[in-house]
């Protein structure tokens, strides 16, 4: 043997063994048993939607995520109304960093009326998040909170190799016991906390832990329009979810681009050398009608520099317990508005509201806890009261965007199109450098056929964000509603090439091209949108519609029927079939579809 081969055989080997450890990181919670009860029912009936939903739930569960995809899209070919179905498909989709499509999907549930996955829709930035994708060490420097029944309430992660943990206050906030999970998926125990001097919203837990990976604090503040990131862990995901963005202001809290969910409240905030110059502190709400904007804040880092020294004070630590006695100390650590800020994990949404009113007879002037406890009167269903939330907030912060923007989600909720336009243009005139907020409007604006008046926002869009799909793809359907193909054409390309994984983009460029008769093109492009989409009616509409301007009726005529079935109460969809049948003589089933299409159109516009 020559004499190297053994040290070359023992580096390979060293390499696999390192991938391997490297493979199980954040390995899934669930087990297999449920798998093969699903198996066994789906074998004895294969035509079953509820056990086809049973397997592919059993698999999401399991952490076979790429195989739950597939089974959740078997069961959608028999229960494409399911919204159950979408959300597994959303969730699978999501662990393996599939966003544009997961986020497609759980769009899609949430119009079936599962209103968790339509807030989780909404928060997911796909243009600035990415699921994980960290350096290794990074990635074992994390962990999450947990609440005494094992949910993840929350991130934080190693700050020493003797488990000293930085997580925010809010997400350890009143609790009597907390459990830690490491990046090896081993559970271990809050030991002390250290609250500083209770003026920020972070703290230092101690543990027993051993981490020799852990992250260190930056000496300075970083710079305005420093990039950012933080990894944190969503609610409903096991794996590190990256949120990106930039250095907006800093007021007393270092305020960001970096858009955040439920569960990455008390993440490091990153510079680009892996330094932490911040702690999560809160994002902004989710719109119950549009995207999330894209901004947070942070706890300080010569805040958390003071807390750092504190620490190093004898008596600085106290048992954990204490937690649960010290909400009065500031509103971080008063359990009331964490418990409103999470009201996907807490259903006592009637105790979270009396408890956050208590905080708010305190703190009367604070818009935050107000859109909070609007919040949790959504979830309750009191709409008149949350509204009046709203509205105090525009008037306690009248230069502050971000009530007018919530206040713009609860309109189109209640069916006000017209006045959360006019809230949203409110908070874009407040706050005209914010690309989110652009996009936003003009989606509102087409969505309200107000076509001319939505191209100026759709336009300040791709020019505050120009790496942004989704502006690109507003853009594209503002230009092909006021008839300019061209430049709606060269929109979806753009947008198509900023994330070729956008199922939108790939509707919006099928659409510019059916509407220029590149018919063939057309059919390409929009197939790539059904592969992307397959739950996206409109997809299916555009392949259709290329294929009926070749004269292909008979291809045509199966993907519009497709299309019907996916979103029924659509006229277009029916108008289509219409003439497909009419094309095809079938007489019966186009009076049937041209019936179908009169009941949906408005009187009005018969």
């Amino acid at each position: 043997m020559h004499p190297r081969c053994p040290l070359l055989f023992l580096l390979l080997l060293l390499t696999a063994t390192t991938f391997a450890q490297e493979a199980k990181l954040w390995p899934p919670r669930g087990n297999n048993r449920p798998l093969l009860a699903a198996s066994q029912a789906l074998w004895w009936n294969k035509d079953d939607p509820e056990a086809r939903k049973l397997k592919a739930r059993a698999l999401d569960f399991a952490g076979r995520y790429a195989e739950a995809e597939q089974a959740a899209r078997y069961a959608l070919a028999v229960a494409p109304q399911d919204p159950e179905v979408q959300r597994i498909l959303g969730r699978s989709l999501l662990h393996q960093g599939k966003l544009n499509q997961a986020k497609a999907a759980l769009e899609q549930a949430g119009r079936l009326g599962d209103a968790s996955s339509r807030s989780l829709a909404t928060m997911l930035r796909p243009d600035r998040m990415s699921v994980g994708d960290l350096p290794a060490n990074l990635s074992r420097a994390l962990v999450q909170i947990q609440d005494d029944q094992g949910r993840c309430v929350g991130t934080g992660c190693f700050v020493s190799t003797n488990g000293m943990i930085l997580t925010a206050a809010h997400v350890v906030a009143g609790r009597r016991r907390l459990t830690i999970r490491n990046a090896f998926g081993k559970v271990f125990s809050a030991q002390a906390v250290c609250p500083g001097d209770f003026s920020a919203d972070a703290v230092l837990l101690r543990t027993e832990a051993i981490s020799p990976d852990f992250l260190i604090l930056s000496e300075e503040e970083p710079p305005l329009d420093t990039p950012l990131t933080v990894s944190g862990f969503p609610l409903s995901i096991d794996l590190p979810l990256t949120s990106r963005g930039t250095v907006k202001a800093k007021d007393g809290v270092l305020l960001s681009t970096v858009p955040l969910m439920p569960g990455q409240s008390g993440s490091p905030v990153l510079n680009p050398h892996q330094q932490i110059v911040g702690v999560a502190s809160r994002g902004s709400l989710a719109l119950l009608g549009g995207g999330a904007p894209a901004r947070s804040e942070a706890v300080s880092t010569s805040a958390l520099h003071r807390l750092w020294d504190f620490a190093a004070e004898p008596q600085a630590f106290s048992d954990i317990r204490l937690l649960s006695k010290w909400t009065s100390k500031n509103t971080f650590f008063d359990p009331a508005v964490s418990s409103a800020e999470h009201t996907v994990l807490d259903q006592d949404y009637a105790k979270s509201e009396e408890a956050i009113s208590a905080v708010i007879a305190q703190h009367p002037d604070d818009a935050g806890l107000l859109l909070r406890r609007a919040m949790t009167r959504i979830a309750l269903n009191h709409i008149p009261a949350a509204t009046q939330d709203a509205q105090l907030a525009c008037l306690k912060e009248p230069k502050n965007p971000e009530p007018h923007r919530f206040l713009c989600g609860l309109y189109l909720a209640i069916g006000r199109r017209p006045d959360a336009i006019e809230e949203m243009s409110k908070a874009f005139q407040l706050d005209p450098q914010d690309a989110d907020t652009a996009e936003g409007l003009g989606e509102l604006l087409l969505a309200s056929a107000r076509y001319p008046e939505a191209l100026p926002p759709a336009e300040d869009a791709v020019r505050l964000n120009p790496e942004s799909p989704r502006a690109w793809s507003i853009l594209c359907a503002a230009r092909l509603a006021t008839g300019n193909f061209a430049g709606a054409r060269q929109a979806g390309e753009n947008a198509t090439k900023k994330d070729p994984e956008d199922p939108r983009a790939w509707v919006q460029l099928a659409a510019s091209l059916n509407a220029s008769h590149e018919f063939n093109l057309a059919i390409s492009v929009a197939q790539t949108a059904t592969r992307l989409a397959p739950h996206d009616a409109r997809a299916w509409l555009n392949l259709a519609t290329a294929y009926t301007g070749l004269d292909q009726y008979a291809e045509a005529v199966g993907y519009a029927e497709r299309a019907t079935q996916i979103e029924p109460e659509n006229p277009t969809g029916w108008k289509l079939l219409t003439a497909l049948y009419g094309q095809l003589n079938r007489p019966a089933d186009a009076l049937a579809a041209r019936a179908r299409a009169q009941a949906l159109i408005p009187t009005t516009q018969r």
